[in-house]
């Protein structure tokens, strides 16, 4: 009998860099300095002190720096599933080590938690509700279909923006919660429309998914009751601010990104595989779009936009390599 695993040749040498990089996906680090800006903006409108400005930009990169330690913690988290869904990923290619994932967690952590008691210890609530939910996700929520992706949503969006906000408020304004609900459910259409495009993988490690438990079609209906409810609170936020019609232009962009990963994923046949990854790099700029439109309540919508061009851009540039989930 042949063997079912010939050898391919000798391996090749990957840099640890890109194992680093390919952990820290630009579209995630990306989408949590906006939602955390979103948070400190809304909550104190058009700063006009050097302190409020450099308060905003701190809420920012201490959000980051808050990602970067749930990407590595995410991965040491998960690294026996993707032993058989993910092999190429870097803990289970060996391009990463499960030490230095730890470690890497660990001191990123560590800096969002010291800034964040220094600036305003109220904060620590919604980092605790973050880190308790995105724990829970990786032993046991993942495998409670919706529930598992909602958990998603509130550990890696709301808190984010809720505690950007307790950078330049003592506390978050009655205001800035429903903008949290509004990304925290753009987060749950993300880990679901991300959880169908690893469908296979799931279903081979034993995961019980939404997509596992419920199949495409019932999925593709689940993202579509998701984007709506958030896209109309995301109206709703807009409207309750009184804002130029010129504001709304931003969210109706994103509204089209995220009609056009629908329509992309809806259809089961031949070639979807392709579709879905495609659809889910429409996505990652809808995710950048979107917080960029509740931007500009706060800033103006000139700022708003160019805020998010330069987020797009960057996105744009990133390496092919490093989209993929």
């Amino acid at each position: 009998m042949s063997d079912p695993y010939p050898e391919a040749g000798p391996p090749i040498r990957v840099p640890r860099r890109s194992a680093h990089l390919e952990t820290l996906r630009p579209y995630d680090l990306l989408a949590v300095a906006l939602a955390s800006t979103v948070g400190a903006l809304l909550a104190v409108p058009a700063p006009d002190s050097t302190t409020g400005l450099s308060r905003v930009l701190l809420a920012t990169v201490t959000g980051t720096a808050g990602c970067v330690s749930t990407l590595y913690a995410a991965d040491y988290l998960t690294r026996h599933d993707d032993v058989i869904g993910k092999p190429h990923r870097p803990i289970p290619s060996g391009r990463l080590t499960e030490a230095a994932a730890k470690r890497s967690a660990l001191l990123a952590g560590v800096v969002t938690v010291a800034v964040t008691c220094a600036v305003n210890r109220l904060a620590l609530i919604f980092l605790a509700v973050a880190v308790l939910a995105q724990y829970a996700y990786g032993h046991r929520g993942k495998d409670h279909g919706l529930w598992g992706d909602l958990l998603n949503g509130v550990s890696g969006w709301s808190c984010t923006v809720l505690a950007g906000a307790c950078f330049t408020a003592r506390w978050p304004p009655s205001d800035v919660w429903p903008v949290a609900v509004v990304l925290g459910l753009q987060g749950t259409f993300s880990n679901l429309l991300l959880a169908l495009g690893d469908l296979d993988a799931d279903r081979a490690a034993g995961r019980r998914t939404h997509p596992v438990r419920h199949g495409h079609a019932r999925t593709v209906a689940t993202l579509a009751l998701v984007a709506t409810a958030g896209y109309t609170l995301a109206a709703v936020c807009l409207a309750t601010r009184h804002t130029a019609p010129a504001t709304y232009a931003p969210a109706a962009v994103a509204l089209v990104l995220a009609a056009i990963c629908l329509v992309l994923v809806a259809p089961r046949t031949p070639g979807v595989a392709a579709r879905l990854s495609r659809a889910t790099e429409v996505h990652f700029y809808e995710r950048l779009v979107l917080p960029g439109a509740l931007l500009a309540p706060a800033t103006g919508t000139p700022p708003a936009l160019a805020v998010t061009c330069a987020a797009v851009g960057l996105l744009a540039l990133s390496p092919r390599a490093l989209l993929p989930h």
